[in-house]
């Protein structure tokens, strides 16, 4: 049964519905019959008519046979009118076919034989009708349904070529030759078809193939997309909170800002900074402190209500879009509510955690709403509310313009390399306590300015290390220090301080020796000194390029130990040569006993790890004699030498030891 299937399927060459390209051929096969059938049915049914009407005179019984085909005939062509805009699956496509090549079989079969009675039956005068509607309708019907080559091949091989066949058993000439000719155009016709049939095929499966590429250039392009919005959001947000990174948040403001030059209104940019974070990392680790930031940025969120943009802007500082703020006491309750989200103790592993966030705020209205000088504004409010204490909140006022104008002053002129150079040195003695020997020089850099008076280093290096100049002016204050340290004695090492961003960039460990290098000072000369900022920004980059200072000789101390928070772990983790204890830990010792144990835990502490210690902002004898007594070896202060400029310590630094007290002041 299925062998008799199989050759079925082979006999009417209708195709198959299983695989992709043969449901498409079928799709196309009958999309093209529904076209071509109905001209097809009229083709055969003018030429039953046209040779009933050319010889049916003379046969009533030629007649009666015309008058089944014609039945027939009419009846497919109805049955194709109706189905001419019909729409079936590819399994019931395949059915219609086969049903096509067998009433094409038949109707063939039944127009030959009709064809061959009259050839025998009628007189010569009638067979240039049977040949001539014969063939056209052989002819035509191939035609007609050459979209479909297994049922056009039926009305040549049993029309076309038996009429011809019979034409050459006549044996006459004029029989023969007409003969010959009908087979030979019917062989014509064959071939055609064979081509057209091939042809129809690799155009389908052509199809076929171009809109499977287009799907999966679709495709592609659709998880193209996908993959370009996934790492657009992941690009724009913070991994860790969830909330905008600082780059999204800078593309939005500049988007609502834009939208209030167009349309008005006005809205509030606020800066919040997050007081008493740090000792959380230090203490408790990295793990709780990132749970405390998440928290943090949730109850910002929750705080600031919808239309509110929240972002995660750095380690531990945030900024918010704020709508509808169009007035100064509306924007300080709106960072008063933030700051008060956050006074709650954050919960973490069964530990409760207090901490606190100062807020800058500023109004961004029509004509007013540059994005870059809003985020400055922003930031000098917060740079107030600092100063008003923990929690603090400030708007900014006309008033602090001048500190802003001043600020704008001072990046003006960083910005210049002549200013730069302008940029002197003083040199602060570090010295041992016991015999007053010079340990070493500490470079401080000072900045008198034409109309700006003297800047404070805290000012100009803050607004360098913003602008990114701070590299620039480090190298050139490095050469300056190294070429006057040269001439030092040998004992004598030039300290000098290192900013975070500075040391967190690659390379920076060696471009700090290429320039020692180029001024003729040995690497062993030099001690390089940082705070645990540094560490705080970028703490593997950080070791690096220490380790590589290190490496070639450089000492390297920890600054301001002790500085409102613990870096004990530092201690642990980085092999400093020696400690600078903080003045904070210095300044109460001769009041209280309490504060004396604890600076003595603390240089106790560093005596166990290796790391000897010298004592900033010493004022007093009594603090000197204080420190000599718990055991600090070395320490530096305006009561043992103040800032000194560079003769001055080159003619101090040129004996090996000299008395404590007060030198030539800078």
């Amino acid at each position: 049964m299925g062998w008799v299937k199989e050759r079925w399927r082979t006999i009417v060459d209708a195709g198959e519905a299983e695989t992709p390209a043969g449901r498409a051929l079928l799709q196309q096969r009958y999309a093209a019959l529904q076209r071509q059938i109905p001209l097809l049915y009229t083709v055969a049914l003018t030429n039953v008519l046209g040779l009933a009407a050319a010889t049916g005179g003379r046969s009533a019984t030629f007649f009666k046979a015309s008058a089944v085909l014609v039945l027939l005939v009419l009846l497919r062509l109805a049955h194709w009118v109706r189905a001419r805009n019909r729409v079936l699956p590819p399994e019931k496509i395949l059915v219609e076919l086969q049903k096509t090549w067998v009433y094409a079989l038949v109707i063939s079969v039944g127009f030959c034989a009709y064809a061959l009675i009259l050839l025998d039956g009628a007189g010569p005068e009638d067979h240039f009708y049977v040949i001539l509607f014969g063939s056209l309708a052989a002819v035509g019907c191939a035609y007609g349904i050459s979209s479909y080559g297994g049922a056009a091949r039926l009305p040549l091989l049993f029309l076309g070529y038996p009429i011809a066949a019979r034409l050459v058993f006549y044996r006459d000439a004029a029989h023969v030759g007409m003969g010959i000719s009908v087979g030979m155009v019917m062989l014509l016709i064959l071939r055609l078809l064979g081509m057209h049939n091939r042809g129809f095929r690799r155009l389908v499966e052509a199809q076929v193939e171009t809109e499977a590429e287009r799907r999966r250039a679709r495709r592609a392009e659709r998880a193209a997309k996908a993959e370009k919005e996934r790492a657009t959001i992941v690009a724009d947000t913070d991994s860790l909170t969830g909330l905008a990174n600082r780059r999204a948040f800078l593309r939005e403001l500049s988007v609502r800002a834009g939208r209030v030059r167009r349309r008005g209104g006005a809205f509030a940019l606020a800066v919040i900074d997050l007081d008493g974070f740090k000792p959380i990392n230090d203490t408790f680790g990295h793990a709780a402190g990132d749970i405390v930031l998440q928290q943090v940025g949730a109850r910002l969120a929750a705080a600031t209500g919808a239309g509110a943009l929240v972002a995660r802007t750095g380690g531990d500082e945030f900024a918010l879009a704020l709508p509808g703020i169009s007035d100064r006491g509306a924007a300080e309750e709106a960072g008063l509510a933030a700051c008060a989200a956050l006074k709650p103790p954050f919960a973490v592993d069964g530990r409760e955690f207090r901490i606190s966030g100062c807020c800058g705020l500023t109004l961004l209205r029509k004509g007013d709403c540059e994005v870059e000088e809003a985020l400055m504004r922003a930031d000098t409010a917060l740079y107030r509310a600092k100063g008003n204490g923990r929690a603090g909140v400030a708007v900014f006022t006309p008033e602090m313009g001048a500190m802003h104008r001043r600020r704008s002053l001072v990046e003006q002129a960083l910005r210049d390399s002549d200013t730069q150079d302008s940029i002197g040195l003083v040199y602060q003695p570090v010295l041992d306590l016991a015999t007053g020997e010079l340990r070493a020089l500490e470079a401080l850099a000072r900045w008198d300015h034409p109309q700006l008076g003297r800047v404070p280093p805290d000012q100009f290096v803050t607004v360098a290390e913003q602008i990114n100049v701070i590299g620039e002016l480090s190298d050139r204050l490095l050469a300056k220090a190294a070429r006057e340290a040269r001439g030092w004695a040998g004992s004598v090492r030039l300290s000098f301080n290192v900013s975070a961003i500075e040391l967190c960039t690659a390379r920076s460990s060696q471009r700090i020796l290429a320039v020692a290098r180029a001024e003729g000072l040995p690497a062993d000369r030099l001690q390089i000194e940082l705070t645990e900022t540094a560490l705080l920004v970028d703490f593997e980059a950080a070791r690096r390029n220490l380790g590589e200072l290190r490496d070639a000789g450089a000492r390297i101390v920890l600054d301001d130990f002790g500085a409102g928070h613990a870096s004990i772990s530092y201690l642990r983790e980085m092999p400093f040569d020696g400690v600078k204890i903080d003045g904070s830990l210095v300044a109460p010792i001769a009041q209280s006993l309490r504060a004396q144990r604890l600076l003595k835990g603390v240089l106790d502490l560093c005596a166990s790890l290796g790391m000897p210690c010298v004592a900033e902002q010493i004022e007093t004898e009594e603090q000197a004699a204080l420190l000599r007594g718990l055991g600090c070896r070395d320490g530096q202060g305006f009561h043992l030498s103040p800032p000194l400029h560079a003769a001055a310590a080159a003619a101090l630094a040129a004996p090996k030891v000299v008395p404590i007290g007060r030198a030539a002041a800078a």
